[in-house]
């Protein structure tokens, strides 16, 4: 059941400070638990969880949400990775809320660098410095349809063929949507998202997302890496404002990592 506790992120043009809302500042720190990553593909073992009930974000390792940005984020890091991850949470749009958002998902950097897959945004992925994979909802709603997101080495190119932005998966061959999934205003929502990586070079990775326990999408046959120097190593909530000049709040509660659902 999702507890009552929850944290609030305001995305928009406006400063505002990330809240843990819910809990007691005094009362017992969430559990943050790391495994070898050797055993990751026993599956099911716990990584990470925060319920927001501790009152704080202490558990996130980077975040933001900087003032006259597009959005704010909380990162958490897991190197030097995974092969397979999971991860678990509940998300609300108020009321009022307009246009899309990022919501969650993992990085894929170096084993020698936690860093090499951030601030990516319109970079090739060649197979080596990273790969990202994520589950957003689209512009075209309040919000519109939930989408995979990714980067990876055989994405397609813009025009100018030098330039990548994350692609749904939506050309033939690649992801299988379940109709349109999206999302209903004021209402609790529970959003699980899980990635395989690829054997380096070959084209066996997938990735699956769940909306209330049904299947909303999956994407097998993904090249994501040709190298294990990538890993699945850190799982970022990050959210962004949809291109509308007001700021916007996102609840989010009972974050759960796990090496498979």
């Amino acid at each position: 059941m999702k507890s009552p506790g929850y944290v609030r992120l305001s995305v928009g043009l406006v400063f505002s400070t990330l809240i843990a809302c819910g809990g007691s500042a005094s009362g017992p720190s969430s559990p943050s638990v790391v495994p070898d990553p050797a055993d990751a593909i026993r599956g099911g073992e716990m990584i990470f969880a925060d319920d927001f009930e501790s009152g704080t974000l202490d558990a996130w390792q980077d975040g933001m949400n900087p003032a006259g940005a597009d959005g704010g984020w909380l990162t958490r890091f897991f190197m030097p990775g995974y092969q397979t991850m999971y991860v678990s949470f509940y998300v609300r749009f108020p009321r009022g809320w307009t246009g899309g958002t990022k919501l969650g998902g993992f990085y894929g950097s170096r084993i020698d660098d936690q860093w090499s897959g951030f601030g990516k945004g319109g970079a090739c992925p060649n197979g080596t410095d990273f790969f990202d994979t994520m589950v957003v909802a689209e512009q075209i709603g309040n919000p519109g349809p939930l989408r995979f997101y990714s980067y990876y080495p055989e994405m397609s190119r813009e025009p100018d063929g030098q330039v990548c932005y994350g692609r749904f998966g939506n050309q033939v061959g690649q992801a299988s949507y379940a109709g349109t999934v999206t999302l209903r205003p004021d209402t609790w929502h529970h959003i699980e998202f899980a990635v395989q990586l690829n054997t380096p070079g070959n084209s066996d990775g997938s990735q699956i997302f769940w909306v209330d326990g049904k299947q909303g999408a999956v994407w097998n046959n993904m090249r994501l890496r040709d190298s294990d120097i990538l890993r699945l190593n850190s799982l970022q909530l990050s959210f962004s404002a949809g291109g509308v000049p007001q700021t916007q709040e996102l609840h989010v509660d009972s974050v759960e990592v796990r090496t498979s659902r």
